[in-house]
């Protein structure tokens, strides 16, 4: 299933709700044909309690793929938060060191916001992707070398070790928020979620055949949601390519808040 990721939902939604009703169907056509053959009997009842039980487990496992996805959401949301604060943090602490490292760090820091922010517009392409992580350790290392040179030239400042306890949080967050992206709902528990659901659905139309009836506009529908749910697990497990995408406005505005801070430091006062 890792193929999944490159195929428009949209379409997975669809060949996944015609694969129930087909599975459904088959499912009809076994039990008809086992008791042409005097295999079995017609036991609506005894079906009705197995697919019982095997709807309920389908259910649960859909509502705990579900909630991974969604926590992994959760996480990546509170990244973009996380890191906004950091760098904001980060500018305003390097405006109490003395000059010139106050003025160069503090373009240095607002061209890393500028970096981290196309971090996002990369989307999940992984040569723009590797690209991005480049650009973002050799700005890290530029800051970092400029931060120890004026550490050292002022080694009694007493901003110096919230500053350096603030930038490293800063780069943590880059590497978390990069982990976060790779982090995804295991292909295994997706491919059980898959063959459950048709087990489940193969199940319900051996149980209709049972009572002689199909239920095809009920059936259907039921279908047709398990097909949503699961869309919808995999929209979440797409954290940039899907429709369901964590919000950058965070991040945005913290930015464009530093960018002013930095045009009204460098313009001269009348």
């Amino acid at each position: 299933m890792p193929s999944l990721s490159s195929l428009p939902l949209p379409l997975i939604g669809i060949a996944l709700a015609v694969s129930l009703i087909l599975m459904q169907e088959l499912g009809y056509r076994c039990q008809r044909l086992m008791v042409r053959w005097g295999r079995t009997k017609a036991d609506g009842e005894g079906a009705g309690h197995l697919l019982s039980a095997a709807l309920a487990l389908l259910g649960l496992l859909i509502a705990f793929t579900f909630s991974m996805a969604a926590s992994r959401y959760e996480d990546r949301r509170a990244l973009v938060l996380a890191e906004a604060n950091a760098l904001s943090t980060t500018y305003l602490r390097v405006q109490a060191l003395d000059a010139p490292y106050r003025d160069r760090l503090g373009g240095l820091v607002l061209a890393y916001g500028d970096l981290r922010q196309g971090f996002f517009a990369a989307g999940e392409d992984p040569a723009r992707l590797a690209q991005s992580d480049r650009q973002t350790d050799a700005l890290q290392a530029r800051i970092w070398t400029e931060l120890t040179a004026a550490v050292r030239a002022a080694p009694t400042a007493t901003i110096n070790p919230a500053l350096l306890e603030t930038t490293n949080e800063l780069f943590d967050l880059a590497a978390s928020r990069r982990a976060a992206l790779d982090a995804r709902v295991p292909p295994a528990i997706l491919r059980a979620l898959t063959l459950y659901a048709f087990v489940a659905a193969a199940m319900l139309g051996y149980s209709l055949a049972s009572g002689g009836r199909r239920h095809g506009v009920a059936s259907t529908a039921l279908f047709v949601l398990v097909a949503l749910a699961v869309t919808l697990i995999l929209d979440l497990d797409r954290p940039r390519a899907g429709s369901v995408t964590v919000s950058q406005a965070p991040f945005t505005r913290t930015l464009d808040g530093i960018r002013g801070l930095e045009a009204a430091r460098l313009t001269p006062a009348r």
